[in-house]
């Protein structure tokens, strides 16, 4: 309801009047605030006065209110109504309200609705520091260079900067703006005089390291130390303006250098130091800091010189010194990697020269992993260090250390992450392997993996008014078409995956001369992968049928018995007779089988029983799969088990069909993934707004919700509840922690005992429980299954439609159950209201009737019969790997329905000629432009938040129709056009937006009273504590040590030959500490150089850090959790037997002796850390690795009660 505020003090401002009626509105207690109510939200209003143009007074004296509602209105109007009313009084006039006959736009109500009421006070601050820093500094100079440290200085001494770039605007136009509302300083350079473009150089508040001021013969300096590059655009003076809304669009253009003198240097060097034109300036930039809020900026003298680091002369040196290094071009790259990631300038290469050439001379094969480790030591050196001195050091301590052995299916890979401005070089690191890798085993150090990202190495986003798809296409277009050279090599462009190129990321590799198959490039790999020519016409899908020739796992032959394993995923060649095509199902133009096929139960067994080879647990642990995801010539898609196929078969569909492979008499089977057990599905943003506009209750989520806080704070009661929650969110699996956990636990040992238990806690362990909250919530009695398709027949005739069939069996149960009766089902990402849809399941089938899917386990299998098929209603699902959650917890069976989306499926974007890999490339491009799947998604739950009907609202609808087009983008090439996104309702965002941003403003959100909402705030996440090491008094004196010390001195006093298993434990700790220091350093979110992950996080293997692109960190903590998990599998392979299983009990007592002085070692490094004072980052890790051997052999020599056995005190 509006009123309109008549008698107005002139001089009064809008703060003032908003103050005096907030009084009235929001008085506790009081008419519209009870004392009950007093935790409640505010009412939200907005006041406008009329500005009066001439100026003299602050406004005509009269102007608007309008309130949420028409009940909040009437029951105003009568509490001021005539001269009895309420008076409220602003500066010398009593204002009067006259209700408005005027329509209020559904806009503004929503906002007053859903908006926070914001304090005047806290609004006028703002506008305040708004004004306070809207004028500008004159620039006389613009410089770019680096810092760096002269000789014979001293560490308390400032760094001095190097100038390699600078721009003199004494003749043209520079100023330095703050932006408070962006959180940014801009500086503007350029001569609208001479027509030229302005140019800016953004940085954002969080890029800044720290600031320096200073005179410098009479100049007044300001030195900017940024974490990374500032963001540079550029746009037009004379630009032509239409007065419409064209005008605010795309009119800035994102670039990489200003000049190009600044285009040479930009990629080593991005610090700015900036002169200040008019005096007194320096002190007007330190108060408009102050007012920003930015961290005060230290007043010191920095010299500066032009050191000509990267000058195209000194810059061709380095590149003739890394071509004459092509016999060593992983100590090449490594180098590149010094100057690339600003860690050492030209003139510090040069010094390093000698002693790097010497270190391949003498010690070659260790050269590549030390320098690798050299490089992160580097960049992590204290002020006093010069990089000398830490490249001796580190030569000294890594010497003899090789990095842990990569397994099988896994190798090192070198990546390069490709900004607007710069390559930032990384690894090698752990990556998972791939069939063009395994083809050219030993020549790996040819390939890298390229991704293209901003300079904060996060996906590209750009602001409505900047132009940043132009820049993509010349950054990464030109990159992908013509290769970069990178430390003395040339690389081109390969392929993508699937995967990878949802990171923005792309393998190229660099020419090679192959000992059997000659010269290897780009171009005849691709070759080789397979026979496109029934989608060349498509650049998308001609790329996409490239990516899933080689999303490739390890592979066995079949047919002989003598053919050697490849890996811990693989079967084998199979003969042509050995497999068949068969016709999908399909019924009134329905397809029911897409991406299905079927496999004997015999090939069944012989490719799970490889499988179990290479498991760590033979295969205990799982259920023996019913159906595998697989990868066979140019098939890709599932196969389920059919018992009535006979001997070894294979049967597949032409809906699994992407490709002509080359092969065809013998051909390679691949094992994407085996269905060993049932997965658990958890709530999630999408889900939960669409179960809770579909009906259900904000309470039934937040009773999910209250049950796992619940299990999370009892995890310190007791080892079970913590070993049980870290087994439900699968944490510290790399670490076996709850197993470790678990088996001290049957020794007696508790974390909050009883009479005669003995306490197990330590502050460490503390530490682990502490990362609890960023657990998930899952659906009770619900799971997420592979999906197939009715073989039929089922009870000598279908299964009917809309009906489904699911066998449960999980690895710990002794007996199957079969889901009986209503459910849901869905299929991530939920994002339109039909993406859940109403099913029943049959139970357990008649074992006197034929069935042909009675024998499968862990899969949803859907009815192959009917008007639709019920796995391509969710979301456009099909059967090639899928997962769907199948939902029986009864608050969330809703009865309603509601139809499914139905989009048009389109034919693939094409082009009138073959395509080329200069289309790819183009397709590549457009598709960093327009990934904006997250955008949608995130777009939508936000309106579906603001609007009255949630996601059934009609933006909602339309944005679940971007979606799927923005889903299916990679396979067909019909983009999205960002132009047709519908705006939020509000210019303000949920509450639960702010978790994952850093430093959120209050009054940029509103208080969700959405089920997303409730949850949000119903969880206060406390600090992590601080990790205060635990005094020993001597090692092995706590009480781990001295419950395990009689088992172990019991067994080694059994066996009966010295030990066969001599390692050096010193060297093994020193190796594993070297490569957790790495790992930590490299997965890291901040921005602050040699900053690395808590020990904690690795344990638990997650990271806490915030980070605005969710998946950006989702990826960094898997890559750690991989780099992590062959850590200790080489650490375990070093001190334990070849083979556990198969080992006599002296080898497993020979695997005891050197587990238990690991263990006695981290104790002693431990202690000696604490001594020192010092961190003693890895000790405790490493000790868990230990304790986990220890009881691995303690239980194999049967020395552990079992887990059932009642406990008896030692």
């Amino acid at each position: 309801m509006e009123f309109i505020i008549r008698n107005v003090d002139f001089e009064v401002t809008e703060y003032e009047v908003t103050k005096k009626i907030a009084e009235v509105l929001h008085a506790c207690p009081g008419p519209f605030v009870s004392d009950a109510d007093a935790q409640q939200r505010l009412i939200n209003f907005s006041v406008t006065l009329e500005k009066n143009e001439c100026g003299g007074v602050r406004n005509k004296g009269f102007g608007s209110l309008r309130l949420p509602s028409m009940d909040v209105g009437l029951k105003f109007r009568r509490l001021v109504d005539g001269e009895d009313g309420i008076t409220i009084k602003v500066g010398k006039k009593r204002l009067k309200f006259i209700p408005a006959n005027k329509h209020i736009p559904n806009s503004a109500l929503v906002t007053l609705a859903k908006a926070p009421y914001v304090d005047p006070d806290i609004a006028q601050k703002r506008r305040e520091k708004i004004d306070a820093l809207s004028s500008a500094f004159r620039i006389a100079k613009v410089q770019i260079g680096t810092f760096y440290r002269p000789q014979d200085t001293r560490p308390s001494d400032p760094r001095a900067f190097s100038v390699e770039w600078q721009f003199d605007l004494l003749d043209g136009l520079g100023w330095l703006n703050f932006e408070y509302e962006h959180k940014l300083i801009r500086a503007k350079v350029g001569d609208p005089a001479r027509g030229q473009l302005l140019y800016s150089l953004i940085v954002t508040f969080i890029n800044i390291n720290k600031m320096a001021v200073g005179y410098d013969f009479g100049n007044q300096y300001i030195c900017f130390d940024l974490f990374t590059p500032p963001i540079i655009e550029r746009e037009d003076f004379n630009r032509t303006l239409t007065g419409t809304k064209a005008d605010t669009r795309n009119y800035r253009e994102r670039v990489g250098a200003i000049h190009q003198g600044h285009e040479q240097i930009a990629p080593y060097a991005h610090q700015i130091r900036i002169i200040l034109s008019e005096p007194g300036d320096l002190d007007k930039f330190k108060q408009f800091c102050k007012i920003a809020e930015l961290r005060p900026p230290y007043q010191v003298h920095i010299e500066a010189l032009c050191q000509e680091f990267f000058t195209s002369k000194r810059l061709a040196w380095v590149q003739r010194w890394l071509r004459s290094l092509s016999s060593d071009w992983p100590v090449a790259f490594q180098i590149e990697a010094l100057l690339r990631n600003g860690v050492a300038n030209t003139k510090e290469l040069e010094d390093l020269r000698p002693r790097i050439e010497e270190l391949i001379r003498c010690n070659r094969p260790f050269a590549a992993a030390i320098m690798r480790y050299f490089v992160i030591r580097a960049a992590a050196r204290p002020p006093g260090q010069t990089i000398h001195k830490c490249f001796e050091l580190v030569v000294q301590k890594k010497l003899g250390n090789v990095r842990p052995e990569a397994p099988a299916g896994r190798f090192y890979c070198h990546r390069v992450t490709v900004t607007p401005t710069r390559l930032i070089l990384e690894g090698p690191n752990i990556l998972q392997s791939n069939r063009v890798i395994r083809e050219y085993e030993g020549y790996e150090r040819n390939f890298i993996r390229v991704d293209f990202r901003d300079e904060d190495r996060l996906q590209y986003r750009w602001d409505r008014e900047v132009d940043g798809a132009s820049f993509v296409r010349h950054r990464v277009g030109g990159l992908l078409k013509h290769g970069f050279e990178l430390a003395g090599k040339h690389f081109d462009f390969l392929a993508y995956s699937s995967s990878a190129l949802k990171e923005h990321a792309v393998w190229f590799v660099s020419s090679f001369q192959h000992h059997t198959k000659g010269l290897v490039n780009a171009h005849t790999i691709r070759g080789s992968l397979g026979d496109f020519s029934g989608c060349i016409y498509s650049p998308s899908k001609y790329a996409a049928r490239m990516a899933v020739s080689q999303l490739l796992l390890p592979i066995f032959p079949l047919n002989s018995p003598s053919a050697s394993l490849y890996g811990d995923r693989s079967i084998g060649q199979d003969h042509r007779s050995q497999w068949s095509e068969m016709p999908d199902i399909v019924e009134n133009g329905v397809m029911f089988s897409d991406g299905v096929g079927t496999v004997s139960h015999e090939l069944s067994d012989l490719i799970w029983e490889t499988l179990c080879h290479a498991r760590r647990d033979g295969g205990a642990h799982a259920v023996k799969p019913s159906a595998y995801q697989i990868r066979f010539l140019g098939f890709k898609g599932v196969v389920a088990i059919d018992k009535q196929l006979e001997g070894i078969q294979l049967c597949l569909r032409e809906s699994m069909n992407k490709f002509k492979d080359h092969g065809e008499e013998y051909a390679m089977i691949e094992i994407a993934r085996p269905v060993v057990k049932p997965n658990t599905p958890h709530l999630n943003r999408p889900l939960i707004t669409v179960l809770e506009d579909r009906g259900a209750s904000k309470d039934t989520f937040m009773e999910l919700q209250r049950k796992v806080v619940a299990e999370a704070r009892t995890a310190h009661d007791s080892v079970e509840l913590f070993a049980a929650l870290l087994e439900s969110h699968g944490l510290s699996r790399s670490f076996r922690l709850s197993s470790t956990l678990r088996r001290l636990n049957t020794l007696g040992l508790e974390l909050n005992p009883t009479n005669p238990q003995k306490n197990i806690d330590t502050p460490f362990l503390a530490q682990l429980r502490a990362f609890k909250h960023e657990a998930r919530i899952p659906i009770p009695n619900s799971y997420m299954l592979m999906g197939v398709t009715d073989e039929g027949p089922a009870y000598e005739k279908k299964l009917p439609p809309g009906k489904i069939y699911a066998c449960i069996h999980k690895p710990e149960d002794s007996e199957p159950i079969w889901l009986h009766g209503p459910c849901m089902v869905s299929r991530s990402p939920v994002i339109h209201p039909g993406d859940v849809q109403q099913s029943y399941a049959i139970g357990k089938p008649p074992t006197d009737k034929l069935c042909l899917f009675s024998h499968l386990k862990n899969v949803v299998v859907f009815a192959s019969t009917g008007a639709t098929c019920l796995a391509n209603s969710l979301g456009g699902g099909d059967l090639d790997g899928d997962l769907y959650e199948i939902i029986q917890h009864p608050p969330l069976i809703l009865p309603d329905h509601y139809d499914p989306a139905s989009y048009p499926s389109g034919k693939p974007f094409t082009i009138e000629r073959p395509s080329t890999i200069d289309d790819v490339c183009d397709f590549v491009v457009e598709y960093i432009n327009s990934d904006v799947v997250g955008l949608v998604s995130d777009k939508h739950i936000t309106i579906a938040d603001q609007a009255s009907d949630g996601s059934f609202n009609e933006e909602c609808l339309k944005l679940a129709a971007l979606h799927s087009q923005a889903v299916d983008y990679p396979k067909n090439g019909w983009k999205v056009n960002t132009e047709h996104f519908p705006h939020n309702l509000i210019p303000y965002k949920p509450d639960w937006h702010a978790a994952e941003v850093e430093s959120p403003r209050p009054t940029d959100y509103y208080e969700s009273d959405r089920a997303l909402g409730y949850l949000y705030r119903n969880i206060q996440l406390d600090d992590i504590p601080t990790y205060v090491p635990q005094k020993l008094d001597k090692p092995l004196s706590d009480l781990v040590s001295v419950t395990l010390h009689p088992l172990v001195k019991r067994q080694l006093q059994r066996r009966e030959r010295p030990s066969t298993l001599e390692v050096s434990m010193d060297s093994i700790y020193s190796a594993y500490l070297d490569e957790l220091i790495y790992v930590a350093t490299c997965h890291t979110l901040s921005r602050i150089p040699g900053t690395h992950l808590r020990e904690e996080e690795i344990v638990v293997g997650t990271i806490l850090a915030k980070c605005s692109q969710k998946k950006f960190r989702t990826d960094r903590t898997y890559a750690m959790a991989e780099c992590i998990s062959v850590l200790i599998r080489d650490i375990r392979c070093k001190i334990l037997p070849q083979s556990m299983e198969n080992a006599s009990p002296d080898e497993v007592r020979d695997g005891l002796e050197n587990g238990w002085s690991a263990w006695t070692l981290s104790q002693e490094k431990y202690r000696e850390s604490h001594e020192e004072g010092k961190e003693g980052y890895g000790a405790q890790s490493f000790g868990l690795v230990a304790l986990a051997i220890v009881l691995d052999c303690l239980e194999q020599l049967q020395e552990l009660p079992s887990a059932t056995s009642p406990v008896t005190p030692t």
